[in-house]
């Protein structure tokens, strides 16, 4: 089975500041059952916050939903035998809107988490990142490592592991934290000088590294260890978890995923 990785730039900098130990790969939370449902018969309704390239995009000249997400879903529904449908939708409601059944499921670089898991079901895995990456102004010299933002100004994105990172982070008081709505949001606030820090998914992070490298760049580690990506599914559907995680594993054994994985981050 091929395992998917993602593609780490060099960050510059070097840190003092203490890494968090590596765990292992998260399980799907379901078992596996014979068939499922879903909102429309045929059609998988997909959640998705469509502002997070190269997870998740909307094309400006076609108007289509695009990224590796995206075609990782298009291919889960291939296996499935079934039509998808993507609704753009405020990253940090989509897991409440999963659990009250507005959507089937969820794509959207969704870290697995065991709070995430208190509330909805994650499939198997089907992306290794290497955590959040802290990102500053490229004439930045006196941010070097995660011990430095603590007093500074750090913008994240609502709802992500990344807001929590820096929530738990030692000595970061919350009235320096400044949540936006997209990753986007907090890059420009960076460069405006609103915030003195960014931290995000580093592969999500990386194309405003190296777009823009007069304005940003890496600095340190990242702020977390390795996380894994999984979708998100109804608790009350464990067949379609289990279904998707059968097309998940088909995809990795013949190696769709890497493939898909090399289109977006190579």
């Amino acid at each position: 089975m091929l395992l998917v990785s993602a593609l780490f730039v060099a960050v510059s900098g070097c840190t003092t500041s203490p890494t968090v130990t590596p765990t292992p790969a998260p399980s799907a939370t379901p078992k596996p059952a014979a068939n499922f449902t879903t909102l429309t018969p045929g059609t998988l309704s997909i959640a998705t916050e469509a502002h997070y390239p190269p997870f998740e995009n909307i094309n400006t000249t076609t108007g289509e939903f695009e990224g590796f997400d995206i075609d990782v879903m298009n291919e889960i529904a291939k296996e499935l035998g079934l039509n998808v449908t993507y609704t753009d939708h405020a990253f940090d409601t989509i897991i409440t809107a999963v659990q009250a059944k507005k959507f089937d499921a969820a794509i959207s670089a969704f870290t697995i988490t065991p709070k995430r898991q208190e509330m909805i079901d994650f499939t198997d895995w089907y992306y290794e990142s290497p955590g959040q990456a802290i990102s500053v102004r490229a004439s930045e010299t006196g941010i070097k490592n995660a011990s430095d933002i603590v007093g500074k100004k750090v913008g994240v994105q609502m709802g992500t592991v990344g807001q929590d990172a820096v929530k738990n982070y030692p000595g970061v008081n919350a009235e320096d934290i400044k949540a936006y709505a997209t990753m986007n949001e907090a890059f420009m606030a960076l460069k405006k000088g609103e915030v003195d820090v960014v931290v995000g998914d580093q592969p999500v992070s990386e194309p405003y590294i190296k777009n823009y490298p007069g304005d940003y760049k890496f600095i340190g580690e990242p702020l977390t260890a390795t996380e894994y990506f999984g979708i998100v599914v109804n608790k009350d559907n464990p067949g379609l978890t289990a279904a998707m995680n059968e097309a998940l594993a088909k995809m990795k054994a013949d190696g769709r995923l890497q493939k898909l994985h090399d289109k977006w981050f190579e």
